[in-house]
């Protein structure tokens, strides 16, 4: 787990959120409103979320482009943060204790945890999904949000049952 993850209000822009990124040397960052935890920024939501929507970074607010924020436990196994990360195409996750944010877990932490083979013969064999309260809406972050499944359990959306909002 990385515990020094840089944070930023969701009301700054996508230039400044970029700008921290650059200057921690981080690939993401903590989008936080109302101080908690509501989402997170990262190079990914920079190039599918912000890049099709060819404004200027200063004029893009965090909370039009942050992602969702995947929650795991702190006492959570390397094995069930891995599934969960890896199963819901996510690159990593805040890490909580009780409703405190006390880092994240990214696939590179994963992968310094343990060999590569190993976790993904153990995602193989475990099939461990996340619980459907793990994931913090990004547009109110008062709920979490719910998943939409086909009729084969394939995860089509994820939706806010608060806001509406669906990712």
């Amino acid at each position: 787990m990385t515990t020094d993850v840089p944070q930023i209000d969701a009301s700054a822009s996508v230039l400044e959120a970029v700008n921290l990124m650059n200057e921690k040397r981080r690939s993401g960052i903590i989008v936080f409103e109302a101080g908690k935890p509501a989402g997170m920024f990262t190079e990914r939501s920079l190039l599918r979320r912000f890049v099709p929507m060819d404004k200027k970074a200063s004029a893009v607010t965090l909370r039009e482009v942050m992602a969702p924020l995947l929650k795991i436990d702190a006492d959570a196994s390397i094995k069930d943060a891995a599934s969960m990360i890896l199963e819901n195409s996510f690159t990593r996750a805040g890490v909580f204790k009780g409703d405190k944010l006390v880092g994240w877990l990214t696939l590179t932490d994963i992968v310094r945890a343990g060999s590569k083979k190993s976790i993904v013969d153990s995602i193989r064999r475990g099939n461990t999904k996340f619980a459907d309260d793990e994931l913090v809406c990004p547009a109110c972050s008062s709920a979490v949000m719910k998943k939409v499944v086909n009729a084969r359990g394939v995860i089509l959306r994820w939706e806010c049952p608060n806001c509406g909002h669906q990712e």
